[in-house]
């Protein structure tokens, strides 16, 4: 069972992954932010990451879920005017 959840990640005919993984400076670049904030992320490990050798990756999928529990500018102005 193992197996088959290893094989699930890379592409039955040319075996290569199937998620995709962003540089630091790459999802900085994304969400126009300096890089210390996914640096940040990773060292308190508030987002999923491969570290190869040296280089430290963010899965595609975990830059995903950071979106979804950003909450947008204009529900934030919406509450705050609220009485």
């Amino acid at each position: 069972m193992s197996l088959k959840r290893e094989t699930e990640r890379f592409c039955g005919h040319c075996g290569s992954p199937l998620e995709h993984h962003l540089s630091i400076e790459s999802a900085a670049q994304l969400y126009d932010c300096s890089e210390q904030f996914f640096r940040n992320l990773v060292r308190d490990r508030k987002i999923g990451f491969v570290k190869i050798g040296r280089l430290i990756r963010i899965p595609y999928t975990e830059i995903i879920k950071i979106s979804n529990t950003i909450p947008l500018l204009s529900d934030e102005l919406r509450s705050s005017t609220r009485i």
